[in-house]
């Protein structure tokens, strides 16, 4: 069995802020809650909105105390953590036949990742005491 608990904290917090319907394009994309959708316009689109395109960046920067209200706004910083956080756990897995980059509300799709699906980064052979 793998230690995951890191990773853990963003697969729960990422579902509960799906759930919350808090966040505008942020939503499942079938039935089963196996797939998401995750808005991904580029700030320099024309319509692009901080406070709507970035919002869930922003939150995850906040959850992880990497910002607080009254410090320098930096979506595009956001943005990348939130992807790298994604990218590096096992827990997501994007489906990019899904996603749609080039529409006027882009998203991307990430599948959550069952845990007997998941693979340890650690060696499959048991080293002898």
């Amino acid at each position: 069995m793998c230690d995951r608990n890191s990773g853990r904290r963003l697969r729960q917090w990422l579902i509960e802020q799906i759930d919350s319907n808090m966040y505008p394009g942020l939503i499942w994309e079938n039935e089963e809650k196996s797939m998401f959708r995750i808005p991904w316009k580029h700030a320099g689109k024309q319509d692009y909105n901080q406070e709507v395109d970035a919002s869930i960046f922003k939150a995850w920067a906040v959850f992880k105390g990497k910002f607080k209200e009254g410090d320098k706004a930096e979506p595009a910083t956001w943005k990348t953590r939130l992807r790298c956080a994604l990218n590096k756990s096992p827990d997501f897995e994007e489906v990019t036949d899904r996603s749609q980059l080039d529409i006027s509300e882009p998203y991307k799709v990430y599948r959550i990742v069952p845990e007997e699906e998941q693979k340890c980064n650690y060696p499959s052979v048991m080293w002898a005491l």
